[in-house]
């Protein structure tokens, strides 16, 4: 009976043994698991013909913050905007604002005339404009500029002049004899001898220099210079006309020389009616030089 007790304790305390042994090994062999380096974990899943290749993919990142506009009034004019980037920052923007223009009846009436504003003109960068108010082949011609918000007409440039000896007209065309009614940009400047005092760009007139009228050549309505490359029957021979041209400056009309709508119209020197250009004497023409200025982007309005 005794010899059976021992050998029962002996089973029992080998089994013990045998349990605390195992519970050692899984706890020693999660420690060093957990001690295990990324490359040794590797090893051990799988070698590189076992392991599965997988793409290789960026880190996932967000789309910029798109700019948020919180519009604000700040004041009455002009008007703010606070503009966020998305940083929490934010920034003021001034609004640009267009300044009203005042203008005389006159003024007014003759622009509204030919379908547009004082206002309009200002908006579109013209602060300067020379009104030519014809009644049969005499004119009026009045010099505006834009001063402190208002168009102004300075007296001391008005004057008399005339037109086409038929009067102002609609229907152009070569030979008319007539002025073309509308409003035209101002272009260069010209001179025989002396340059004259002017904000205008400016060209010489010399022997070599032509301004063609013949509706068929491919210089129709343009300056040349030379005649090489003559493929015209007829054309002004600008020097040849002084004293009318000694002095004055283009009129922008018909510049994509539609055929035989008219061409060569001028500002010039005049003491009588024209071909279809503007004229006057030769002090006003010279004062009308030195008030206008290309940055002011000028125009003639021939009503």
């Amino acid at each position: 009976m005794y010899k059976k007790l021992v050998v029962i304790i002996s089973i029992v305390f080998a089994s013990v043994a045998v349990v605390a042994g195992t519970i050692v090994l899984v706890v020693v062999g999660g420690k060093d698991r957990d001690k295990a380096t990324p490359d040794q974990a590797a090893t051990a899943v799988a070698t590189p013909d076992e392991a599965t290749i997988l793409p290789t993919t960026s880190p996932a990142t967000s789309p910029p913050a798109t700019p948020v506009t919180e519009v604000g009034t700040v004041g009455e004019n002009p008007t703010e905007e606070t503009v966020s980037d998305g940083s929490g920052t934010q920034a003021s923007v001034e609004e640009t604002t267009v300044s009203t223009v005042e203008a005389p009846e006159v003024l007014s009436r003759l622009l509204e005339a030919n379908g547009t504003t004082a206002q309009e003109m200002y908006e579109s960068g013209c602060h300067q404009l020379v009104t030519v108010r014809s009644e049969g082949s005499s004119a009026t011609i009045e010099y505006y500029t834009v001063s402190k918000n208002k168009w102004v007409c300075f007296d001391e440039m008005t004057c008399n002049g005339f037109v086409g000896r038929n009067g102002v007209t609609d229907d152009m065309h070569e030979g008319g004899y007539a002025s073309p009614r509308g409003l035209y940009s101002i272009g260069e400047a010209f001179y025989i001898y002396d340059m004259p005092q002017t904000g205008l760009n400016t060209f010489q007139v010399t022997e070599n220099t032509y301004w063609v009228d013949d509706p068929d050549s491919k210089y129709y309505n343009q300056r040349v210079e030379g005649t090489a490359d003559q493929d015209w029957n007829s054309a002004e021979h600008m020097i040849d006309y002084s004293p009318s041209y000694d002095y004055g400056f283009v009129i922008n009309y018909n510049t994509s020389a539609e055929y035989n709508k008219g061409s060569a119209i001028f500002f010039h020197l005049s003491d009588g009616p024209t071909a279809g250009c503007v004229g006057t004497s030769h002090d006003m023409v010279l004062k009308y030089l030195s008030m206008l200025d290309a940055s002011q982007n000028p125009y003639i309005l021939i009503n």
